[in-house]
């Protein structure tokens, strides 16, 4: 096999990143040989561990994911009342082409497909069957996950006009540097739909070749689950039910009791399908930076308004548990008071609000429940009022805001339902400026992506 030098960098990374896991036993490494880099089952295993190390960046899904999207997307739900002048013109829909934080979350994204890429394109190294599969497996679902999260944020939405035609983000399928670098090889930008069909291909792949159980990394439910997303944005909700429904009649997840027990856990609930995980010696959750109380040791700069606290039933739970003030009388969200507290990316909840969405927009009923029983199976679960046994679109929307909020969904609902929004000025669902910009860097180091900005942008 062709021996590429860009592999001993990224080993040697990985190997000083992991070098102290237990859960891999790899010793830490002070350089690492060609022979290693290349021929070592154990050196892939340390190359994944480094790829969901690069996914769970802060700046990727170890927060910057869910809250660009959430202050993109709030309809008089949080205001930015932080110092840093990047995300708060993501929250006035200000951005410009040399938005630092746009920039830095397009980086790492691209850093950790970059890993990925290596890892599948050196799988023959990894003899035994079962460990190959599982290993590209687990690289399909980072790749998959993360391009998914891209083309949602920078590039038009699926039904916001020709998804053939409109531009999506570049599709980088082979492996390069260690620093992710556009220049050494220019790729435009492909289209939305060509994208989609990546990630669905992905996803696909990674259901088929992951497991049931998998320690705290990816299975086959969490491929399912992010699969379940996928055909909901794409308005393909036959697809889009089936994933959901598997998943909550297989018995391998449980609500938790009380709202409140989903959140700030060192361990994974019965309810989630897939976490980021978060320990006082690795990971980071950006999340927790901004949206919590100083007392937590948090900036308390994402702040919840009065509009968003009106919406919930005084008995409902998720207001009383997982809102919160500070000693200043600031509104908080209480989902991310523990900085070394896990992400839940996928909750068995959103599954049941998937299907119940569904089902209602299909008129058909897959699985036991009826789309007011799915919506009741949560507010049950809150303490809150009786769910209308016949929910509406906008029942259902209200429920995903309420029992989903800050956790990365606002603007990906506006766009999909097509929601006229209002904070910080008055936009349709489709305005260019719900979109973000290639990053100017990106721009400018590669020259296949010249005139191929988003409209509304000005390199």
């Amino acid at each position: 096999m062709k021996k590429y030098n860009y592999l001993i960098a990224v080993a040697y990374l990985v190997f000083f990143l992991v070098g102290c896991s237990s859960e891999l036993d790899i010793d830490p490494q002070d350089s690492v040989t060609e022979e290693v880099a290349l021929d070592s089952e154990e050196s892939i295993q340390s190359l994944l561990v480094g790829a969901y190390d690069r996914m769970a960046d802060g700046d990727v899904y170890g927060g910057w994911f869910q809250m660009t999207s959430d202050l993109l997307g709030t309809n008089g739900d949080i205001t930015w009342s932080g110092t840093f002048s990047d995300p708060r013109d993501i929250w006035n829909k200000t951005i410009t082409v040399n938005n630092a934080q746009t920039e830095s979350t397009w980086t790492e994204a691209y850093e950790a497909i970059n890993i990925t890429n290596i890892i599948l394109a050196n799988l023959d190294v990894v003899t035994d069957e079962d460990s190959r599969a599982r290993i590209e497996g687990e690289a399909k679902f980072i790749r998959g996950t993360i391009y998914f999260n891209l083309v949602r944020l920078y590039a038009k939405d699926w039904a916001d006009g020709d998804p053939t035609a409109n531009l999506g983000v570049p599709l980088k399928l082979q492996p390069t540097a260690l620093e992710y670098n556009p220049a050494e090889n220019a790729i435009s930008r492909s289209t939305v739909a060509d994208v989609y069909t990546q990630v669905i291909s992905d996803l696909t792949s990674a259901e088929t070749l992951l497991g049931e159980e998998n320690g705290f990394y990816a299975t086959t439910w969490s491929a399912k689950a992010i699969l379940a997303r996928v055909y909901q944005q794409q308005r393909n909700y036959a697809e889009a039910v089936v994933k959901a429904n598997d998943i909550i009649e297989s018995g391998q997840f449980a609500l938790v009791d009380r709202v409140s027990q989903a959140f700030n856990q060192a361990n994974n609930t019965s309810e989630d399908v897939f976490a980021i995980q978060v320990t006082n010696q690795d990971g980071e959750n950006a999340l927790q930076t901004f949206y919590a109380a100083t007392s937590f040791n948090g900036r308390r700069d994402i702040r919840i308004r009065a509009e968003y606290n009106a919406l919930f039933d005084e008995t409902d739970e998720r207001k009383s548990a997982l809102i919160y003030y500070d000693a200043s009388e600031r509104r908080l969200s209480g989902k991310y008071k523990d900085q070394f507290a896990n992400i839940s990316i996928v909750r068995l909840a959103e599954l049941y609000l998937i299907r119940a969405e569904a089902n209602l927009i299909t008129n058909e009923q897959v699985g036991p429940n009826t789309p007011g029983q799915d919506l009741q199976v949560l507010r049950s679960r809150a303490r809150a009022s009786d769910a209308p046994a016949e929910p509406t679109i906008d029942d259902i929307l209200l429920e995903r805001k309420l029992e989903l909020g800050f956790e990365g969904h606002f603007i990906h609902d506006i766009k999909r339902h097509e929601i006229s929004i209002s904070q910080q000025g008055d936009y349709e669902w489709n305005d260019n400026l719900l979109v973000l910009p290639i990053p100017q860097r990106e721009m400018d180091a590669n020259p296949a992506l010249q005139g191929q900005q988003n409209p509304g942008y000005v390199n």
